[in-house]
């Protein structure tokens, strides 16, 4: 018997209908229309059918047909009716679903716990607590700890571990990385890094292999090449940094200059120390040692020193006039 989905919402949250509302990473919608194989109507055809409302995510085609099965007659229920040339009845089945706002949070629970299930029997281990959608993949040996929340199309390599109230939105993360307590958002990370605590991946970032990014660095449409450290405390925009790269405390990538953005390179192995901005368009060269406390304008040659700093003025005791 043909099976027929009709676009009945409920209610509605925040200006969703209920079949949108997201379930593990598929709303309702979409998963009756996969578990189901039905056909999404406007209205269905006459003649004898099943037609069901968008409300039993979990529903299956087994019992489906056991429901056919059992029900020889015409008879409407509060998720949809089944035509079959006779009188129809009132009847009250397949009653979980999805019918208010109060149903959507145990939903929502059985979504996440099926997720688990599934990634688990594929070598990932979700912790209870944990966000992992169904549109995630994990790959074997991976761990995502309680609290870390992974979704839409991300990819995870395998034996990484996501802990920490991180927020993998869309990003690819390579095997053996460790994500703590970070947010990364259409992003790709390589092997072997180690990213956070609180450090921020904004989109059309991309990591190399064997890098740390510490906490409270911030990347936005960067490259950044293997083995590079940024320890902590940095702003990374619109730059590309090659291999092995130090980056210090407090360096701040200039790419902004009010009217548009500008782009910054740095060469292998250059060493940038804490406090410096780099002020866009620049182009620092491989090896290059930029001192600390340095604002960069001009571009630099491989293995160019460049200290820009104003020397400091001392006033023996003069701290007295402002103490006391």
């Amino acid at each position: 018997m043909k099976i027929y989905l009709v676009k009945r919402s409920f209610f509605t949250f925040r200006g969703q209908k209920s079949f949108e509302l997201d379930l593990a990473g598929k709303s309702c919608l979409v998963r009756m229309r996969e578990n189901l194989g039905a056909e999404v109507v406007d209205a269905p055809p006459a003649g004898e059918k099943l037609v069901l409302y968008p409300a039993y995510p979990f529903l299956t085609a087994v019992e489906v047909t056991a429901f056919l099965t059992a029900h020889t007659a015409s008879v409407r229920f509060r998720g949809g009716f089944l035509e079959r040339g006779t009188p129809f009845h009132e009847e009250d089945c397949l009653s979980e679903g999805l019918f208010s706002l109060a149903d959507y949070p145990a939903m929502q629970t059985r979504a996440l716990r099926e997720s688990g299930v599934l990634h688990a029997g594929q070598g990932a281990l979700v912790e209870e607590g944990a966000r992992v959608d169904a549109t995630v993949r994990l790959g074997r040996g991976v761990i995502v700890r309680r609290g870390a929340c992974l979704t839409g199309g991300s990819v995870v390599g395998e034996d990484a571990v996501i802990a920490g109230d991180s927020i993998i939105e869309d990003s690819v993360i390579g095997a053996g990385t460790q994500v703590m307590s970070s947010r990364l958002t259409a992003s790709k990370v390589g092997k072997r890094c180690k990213i956070g605590p609180y450090a921020t991946l904004r989109p059309a970032t991309e990591v190399g292999d064997d890098v740390r990014i510490g906490s409270f660095v911030e990347c936005k449409n960067a490259r950044i090449g293997d083995g590079t450290k940024i320890a902590h405390l940095a702003y990374v925009g619109d730059a590309e940094l090659g291999a092995r790269v130090n980056v210090g405390c407090g360096v701040v990538f200039v790419n902004f200059d009010g009217r548009r953005k500008a782009r910054s390179y740095v060469g292998d192995g250059a060493f940038l120390g804490s406090n410096c901005n780099l002020v866009a368009p620049v182009k620092v060269g491989a090896g290059c040692f930029l001192a600390a406390g340095t604002t960069l304008t001009r571009d630099l040659a491989d293995g160019d020193f460049c200290i820009g700093r104003s020397r400091e003025s001392i006033k023996r005791r003069g701290a007295e006039k402002y103490l006391t």
